[in-house]
């Protein structure tokens, strides 16, 4: 019994590096700042958001929720309608404005007409030939969530939901405002960056592939690049995350500034991780807004 207690044991739990931490603004929680008008950022901030999410309408009332970037993503895109008329099932299919309720709702095609309800200050009078295009030509590229992802019908999908950096031992680095690139203190050597991810059908520490790959082209990315693996942790920290929800961070690299930086000022950094059903996701992908390919980058002063 005495031999037994003593192979009892609690496991190591890591140290958090936000402990104690203040920050002297919101270094993690994601801003969009003017944000393209024909994504899933500039849909929300110009049309959702001011003119669909009213008190008891889609406030979370009711599907759709345009409350958030995120609610408004995932109760879109393959999500089933209420009102299904023939030929439309899903509010958003990708690639196919023809077949999305959305649109057929918005242009009177399958009734009641959408919005129901406007706010006294809502522009939608002034522009809904307009606004109604943008949101065609998203669903026409593909309906991307921010980070580029595009759904595909019944297969689980990967997304970003955060990333973070710290100074090893030393605490947070800061970001550029409305959360641009990491800003790099050149007198300091070895950094960590911690990445969050979401999978609808698996949990994240159990991808096949678990890469991290560096490029001073935030558009151009191959094998000739720097690629490193994550270390993916057991014990992921709890912390706030793109959207502003708590989220696990369960993949860590650690890499030295000075080895990875040569003449550039900015490097940028993509995940590629592989699912259990062979499906292999880049985040941010070349379809991600630039405002999230800066977000997933490095700098030095």
């Amino acid at each position: 019994m005495a031999l037994f207690l003593l192979t009892c044991s609690k496991p190591e739990i890591p140290e958090n590096p936000f402990d104690n931490y203040n920050p002297v603004q919101d270094t993690v929680k994601f801003i969009f700042k003017d944000p393209d008008s024909t994504s899933i950022a500039g849909l929300f901030q110009y049309i959702f958001k001011p003119t669909c999410a009213n008190a008891g309408c889609h406030d979370g009332t009711f599907n759709p929720d345009f409350r958030t970037i995120e609610s408004s993503y995932n109760t879109l895109v393959f999500r089933k309608a209420i009102k299904q008329d023939g030929k439309y099932f899903v509010r958003v299919k990708p690639f196919a404005p023809e077949e999305s309720v959305i649109l057929a709702r918005l242009n009177n095609i399958v009734s009641p007409q959408m919005p129901i309800q406007i706010e006294p200050d809502s522009d939608w009078g002034k522009n809904k030939s307009r606004y109604i295009a943008l949101i065609e030509r998203w669903i026409k590229s593909g309906a991307p969530s921010v980070d580029g992802t595009i759904a595909k019908e019944g297969i689980p999908q990967a997304q970003l939901l955060g990333c973070f950096a710290t100074y090893r031992d030393t605490g947070i680095i800061e970001r550029r405002p409305l959360n641009g690139s990491f800003v790099l203190d050149s007198t300091k050597d070895t950094i960590d960056i911690f990445v969050a991810f979401k999978h609808d059908g698996q949990d994240p520490r159990s991808f096949g592939i678990n890469e991290i790959r560096f490029s001073p082209d935030p558009h151009h990315y191959d094998s000739t690049q720097i690629v490193m693996n994550f270390e993916v942790l057991q014990t992921p920290f709890r912390q706030i995350g793109l959207y502003g929800d708590t989220v696990n961070y369960s993949h860590k690299i650690q890499l030295l500034s000075k080895k990875l930086f040569q003449q550039q000022k900015q490097i940028y950094f993509r995940a590629y991780v592989k699912d259990q059903q062979n499906q292999s996701f880049e985040l941010p992908s070349d379809k991600a807004l630039f405002s999230m390919k800066k977000y997933m980058s490095l700098e030095r002063y």
